[in-house]
C-alpha cells in the first residue's frame, strides 16, 4: 500500500526552475509593448521587443519577435525567429504549455509555406556564405524570399563559390556552390599614353646608312653588268675566231686561257648582280620597316628569323 501510494509522487514531472526577476527596465518595455498590441500597433509593439531581446535573451523575446513579423508579413525574419523559438521551448509539462507548444508549431509551419528553403552545400575551408550579400549561417535551413538569389562563399585562397538559385514558396532545394576557375597570371599591360599625347614615332634608321647601302647596291650592279657585256662581247669574238677557215688560234692552251678568263667574267657578273640586288633589298627593308621587326623564312620546317 505504502508503494501504491507512492508511485504518482515518482510519476510527477520534475519542479520546474524559478523564472529569474525582470529587470525595471524589461518590465517597464514590456507593459509598453502590451500596450501598443492593446492599441493594435503592431509595428510599435515589435520595436519594443527587439529591444527587450537585446536586453534580455530570452525564449520568450524569440517566439514574440516571430509573431510580430509574422502578422507585419515579415515571413523571412518570422520563419528565423519562429524556429528559433521552436528549438529552444523546453517539453510541455502542462496541458496549457502543451497548447502553446502546438501552436508555436502550427504557426511555424504556415510561415514556412510563405519563404523558400535552401541547403547550402560549400566546398571544404569556404566562409562566410552570403545569400544576395546577406551573412547567413549555412549549417542550418536558409530561408528566402521566393524568387531568384546569389548565394556566394569565399574560398581560403580568395576564389568565390557561387551560384545562382531559384526559390519556391513553401518548398526546399539543395543548393551547391561551384568555385571560380583558378585565374591566370595577368599580363602586364603597356603603360597607358595620356590623353591627347601624340603617338611616339620609331626613330628613322641613320640617313648614311640608307645612302650607303644604296651606293654599294649600284656599284655592285653596274659592275655586274659591265662584266657581263664584256664577258658576252669576248665570247662571241672568240666563237667567230673558231670559225673561222684559217683560225689565228693555234695554240690550244692559249684557246682554254681566253675561254677561262670568259667564264671567270660571267661568274663575277653573276655574283656581283645577286650581291647588288640583295643589298638593294635589305636597304630598302631598312627604311620602310619599322625598327625591331621580323622577317621569317620557312623552307622544310626550318625557319630562319632576321631582325633588326
Amino acid at each position: 500500500m505504502l508503494l501504491l501510494a507512492l508511485s504518482p509522487a515518482f510519476a510527477a514531472p520534475p519542479p520546474r526552475p524559478p523564472s529569474l526577476p525582470r529587470s525595471p527596465r524589461v518590465a517597464a518595455l514590456v507593459r509598453e509593448a502590451e500596450a501598443a498590441l492593446d492599441r493594435l500597433d503592431v509595428a510599435r509593439a515589435r520595436d519594443l521587443w527587439a529591444q527587450i531581446y537585446d536586453l534580455e535573451r530570452s525564449t520568450v523575446g524569440i517566439c514574440q519577435l516571430g509573431q510580430l513579423d509574422r502578422r507585419l508579413g515579415r515571413w523571412v525574419d518570422a520563419a528565423e525567429e519562429l524556429t528559433r523559438c521552436v528549438q529552444e521551448m523546453r517539453p510541455p509539462a502542462t496541458p496549457q504549455e502543451r497548447r502553446l507548444h502546438d501552436t508555436r508549431h502550427a504557426d511555424l509551419a504556415a510561415t514556412r509555406q510563405q519563404v523558400g528553403e535552401l541547403h547550402v552545400f560549400v566546398p571544404a575551408g569556404a566562409a562566410p556564405v552570403l545569400v544576395d550579400g546577406r551573412l547567413v549561417d549555412e549549417a542550418g535551413r536558409i530561408y528566402v524570399e521566393p524568387g531568384q538569389h546569389e548565394v556566394t562563399a569565399v574560398l581560403p585562397d580568395g576564389r568565390k563559390a557561387r551560384s545562382t538559385v531559384h526559390a519556391d514558396a513553401g518548398k526546399s532545394r539543395a543548393v551547391l556552390l561551384s568555385p571560380e576557375p583558378a585565374a591566370l597570371r595577368p599580363v602586364a599591360s603597356p603603360p597607358a599614353r595620356p590623353a591627347g599625347a601624340p603617338a611616339q614615332l620609331t626613330a628613322p634608321p641613320a640617313p648614311w646608312l640608307l645612302y650607303a647601302g644604296s651606293a654599294a647596291s649600284g656599284a655592285f650592279l653596274v659592275s655586274g653588268i659591265v662584266l657581263h657585256i664584256v664577258a658576252s662581247l669576248e665570247d662571241s669574238a672568240l666563237r667567230d675566231e673558231m670559225c673561222k677557215p684559217h683560225s689565228g688560234i693555234e695554240d690550244a692552251g692559249a684557246f682554254r686561257r681566253e675561254q677561262h678568263s670568259v667564264e671567270l667574267k660571267q661568274h663575277l657578273s653573276t655574283a656581283a648582280l645577286v650581291a647588288g640586288t640583295a643589298l638593294g633589298a635589305v636597304t630598302i627593308a631598312v627604311a620602310v620597316l619599322p625598327n625591331g621587326a621580323q622577317m621569317r623564312v620557312r623552307r622544310a620546317g626550318a625557319e630562319v628569323r632576321f631582325s633588326w
